[in-house]
């Protein structure tokens, strides 16, 4: 027999989860099992990304750039991509800037292209900025 599932279980607060399953037009209500569930799920994936990245950390000091990067080369995360970008600098996103003015680009048909090149800025960045640490 297994022992019932609790709160106690849990780290994140099922209040919150359950809002946020709640804020999707598809979710009517939320069991307490379905919530138990997401809500562990979400913890385990949580504390996956913490500990890949600190693998990739130095001095033992997990920083936003370590996620970003586990985000960025892992394509099974790209859905994170956009909300988890590489840092970039002022210099880099003026360049990126100019670069588009230059081309006339005011449209999204080329957002995949530009797309591109600020991945390709930011990973000049991550190899700057840690030739600068």
């Amino acid at each position: 027999m297994s022992t019932p599932k609790t709160e106690k279980d849990l780290h994140l607060p099922q209040s919150r989860v359950k809002t946020i399953m709640k804020s999707s037009p598809e979710v009517d209500a939320v069991g307490p099992e379905p919530l138990y569930l997401v809500t562990k799920v979400t913890e385990l994936f949580v504390t996956d990304l913490a500990k890949r990245a600190f693998k990739n950390s130095k001095n033992n000091l997990l920083e936003y750039k370590h996620i970003a990067d586990v985000v960025q080369e892992d394509d099974t995360l790209d859905f994170l991509r956009e909300i988890m970008p590489r840092k970039i600098t002022v210099r880099q996103f003026k360049e990126i800037m100019a670069k588009k003015a230059a081309r006339g680009d005011n449209s999204d048909e080329t957002s995949e292209e530009s797309s591109s090149e600020e991945e390709s800025c930011d990973e000049s960045s991550s190899s700057n900025n840690s030739q600068n640490s």
